[in-house]
């Protein structure tokens, strides 16, 4: 067993993450750090970017606008429901696309 750095809890819970980790993520007093539970460990890593309200909704506008772009090869037709004919329109795309390549 690999074993970096060992911290111990102090009575309210506290531990200090050792200086070499602080410096390698950039971590200082500044830093906001995320707690996540995996199993029977805690994951920790800090946090560089806040979102606020209106740049979630500007990040899911531009999620759905990125979506709409690259629907493939069916974006604006009629959904299949026959999967031969989905077949065969992607095995035409696919030769189309490597066509462009040769």
């Amino acid at each position: 067993m690999k074993v970096g750095f060992i911290a111990e809890p102090n009575s309210k819970g506290q531990i200090v993450i050792p200086k070499k980790i602080r410096d390698d993520l950039k971590i200082d007093e500044n830093t906001l750090l995320n707690f996540t539970v995996m199993g029977e460990g805690i994951w920790v890593h800090p946090v560089r970017e806040v979102l606020t309200d209106k740049e979630l909704k500007d990040s899911h506008s531009l999620y759905l606008e990125i979506l709409e772009k690259t629907r493939g090869i069916l974006a604006g037709k009629p959904y299949y429901k026959n999967e031969k004919v989905r077949k065969k329109l992607a095995l035409e795309a696919s030769k189309r696309r490597k066509k462009a390549w040769w």
